[in-house]
């Protein structure tokens, strides 16, 4: 019967068992030192804190398989990056939000220069008599014009026609 024990320390001696043991720890130490910078970099994206980031190196320095994987749990979804970007988009979809002209009534989607909502038909805007720029119905003078007007000078427009005032105005210009 063969010796096990000459067998093993032979097989273990060889020299290409050597060199595969040594390329071995050598490949795992660099996954070990790989995960540590790893995990601080992440850290250092995901926090403006100084403290959290070293804590989490620490955590899996110590407990390496284990601590990477409660940073994983633990860690913030976002990057700071990633966070600055969806702050930037929400603000701009909030400011083009703002700046979208919807009827009072109906809430459609109108032209800044509508005089009536096509859908519902509420008077949007109003046509000044004196200088016939587009003013909001509320307004009791004309930012255009400095016109003072009270109820009675509004008339319904009708399509190409003008309003005495209007062609006066025009045919003096």
């Amino acid at each position: 019967m063969p010796d096990i024990g000459a067998i093993w320390t032979g097989f273990v001696n060889s020299a290409i068992v050597q060199l595969a043991v040594r390329f071995i720890g050598l490949y795992l130490f660099v996954l070990y030192v790989a995960m540590i910078f790893w995990t601080y970099r992440d850290a250092q994206n995901r926090t403006e804190n100084r403290i959290l980031p070293v804590l989490a190196t620490l955590l899996v320095t110590v407990v390496p398989v284990l601590g990477l994987f409660i940073y994983l749990i633990v860690r913030p979804r976002e990057t700071i990056g990633e966070a600055y970007e969806r702050q930037l988009a929400e603000e701009s979809l909030l400011g083009e939000a703002e700046q979208r002209i919807v009827c009072p009534t109906c809430h459609e989607r109108v032209q800044e220069d509508y005089i009536l909502c096509p859908t519902c038909r509420t008077r949007l805007k109003r046509v000044c008599p004196s200088c016939a720029k587009l003013i909001r119905p509320e307004w009791n003078i004309c930012p255009y014009c400095a016109k003072d007007f009270d109820e009675r000078d509004w008339t319904v427009h009708t399509g190409g026609k003008a309003e005495p005032a209007v062609a006066e105005k025009a045919s003096t210009t």
